[in-house]
């Protein structure tokens, strides 16, 4: 299949630039090279994060992270620890990060139209690192986990609430809606050979061969 024919991003951007101006003086000024106080309390009462991967030929995988409110450690203003739970054993994550140590962190708290953003590099720790005893995990986590990632803080900021708003995201009588009558099943019909699943030529990432 040949790529389809499209303007590159950086001649869109120049595009809306030209269109839109320069972002305001209060949005360049909420960008943060470290975890100012307010991210750092939103951090530790947030139940989820998405955390965004990347390959080296710029492959993107987007996985969630849940645990009890402040699950995701900040060790200081520049450092976070992300405990990992046993997943699917895909371990895709671990495979981007192998090749591009990148992350892009989307953090929520139920409720909360605002979010909060976390760009920076992982580091992987698994159990056998020395390090792995001086994380503030408890005895139990210490034992029980495998591996973590290490993320060190490049760019943090708070995202505005109008994305959720648009999305009436946390409207209770839809919440309520849904888990009464959920509006799909929860996961795709399976077969003896396992989940249905569409196949394509090309690669996993995306449906463009090559």
């Amino acid at each position: 299949m040949k790529p389809l024919d499209v303007p590159s991003a950086g001649s869109v951007r120049e595009e809306l630039a030209e269109s839109w101006g320069a972002p305001l003086d209060r949005v360049r000024a909420k960008l943060s090279p470290v975890l100012h106080p307010w991210l750092r309390e939103f951090i530790a009462l947030s139940p989820y994060v998405v955390l965004a991967t990347a390959d080296g030929r710029g492959r993107c995988d987007a996985s969630p992270r849940g645990g009890a409110p402040g699950f995701v450690r900040v060790l200081d203003e520049r450092t976070l620890f992300i405990p990992e739970e046993s997943g699917n054993r895909l371990l895709q994550t671990l495979g981007n990060l192998a090749e591009s140590p990148g992350v892009g962190l989307l953090f929520l708290i139920p409720g909360m139209r605002e979010t909060a953003r976390v760009n920076g590099r992982a580091e992987p720790v698994s159990r056998s690192d020395p390090r792995w005893a001086d994380l503030p995990l408890d005895d139990e986590e210490r034992e029980r986990l495998l591996w973590g990632s290490l993320v060190h803080v490049e760019e943090a900021y708070y995202h505005c609430g109008r994305a959720s708003r648009f999305a009436d995201l946390w409207n209770t009588a839809r919440i309520d809606r849904n888990q009464s009558d959920p509006p799909l099943a929860k996961r795709p019909a399976t077969t003896a050979g396992g989940e249905k699943h569409v196949r394509h030529s090309g690669p996993v990432h995306g449906l463009l061969g090559g």
